[in-house]
């Protein structure tokens, strides 16, 4: 009868170990389920930012060749116009000379020689041409 009792012992232990770890197995089954359900929902998650974080990539990669293409644009039309200002400053120089070297030449061979005054209106337009040529402050 002893045997009987340790064997029924032994029996009811070893079901409830076995019943233990059939509830352990399903809540560890259910537990996985709900971890499989919230990486599902980090995936999607996390691919919608990625998409979201092309797309503004994207615009703001497309703002900055436009901003890139006007700053070019900019520096290529303020290097036109230096080249254009630049030559029209040596042409207003060149016809300044052309009026009034043939004076200083004259004027520095023979100090009492004078300008005479009906070609003096003709180095004053020249001087003031070149004069137009200068930026606005550098004016007066």
């Amino acid at each position: 009868m002893i045997w009987g009792i340790v064997e029924l012992v032994v029996f009811v232990i070893a079901l409830l170990l076995f019943v233990a770890m059939v509830v352990a197995n399903i809540s560890q089954r259910i537990e996985n389920n709900k971890l499989k359900a919230k990486l599902t929902q980090e995936i999607v998650d996390r691919a919608i930012v990625m998409e979201k974080l092309r797309e503004v990539m994207d615009k703001e990669d497309k703002n900055n060749v436009s901003q890139t293409d006007g700053f070019l644009k900019f520096v290529s039309e303020s290097r036109d116009w230096a080249f254009q200002y630049i030559e029209r400053v040596q042409i207003s120089i060149k016809k300044f000379q052309d009026v009034f070297h043939p004076f200083a030449e004259q004027y520095y061979e023979n100090k009492r020689t004078q300008i005479p005054e009906d070609e003096f209106p003709a180095v004053v337009e020249a001087y003031r041409k070149l004069v137009e040529e200068l930026p606005e402050e550098g004016k007066g």
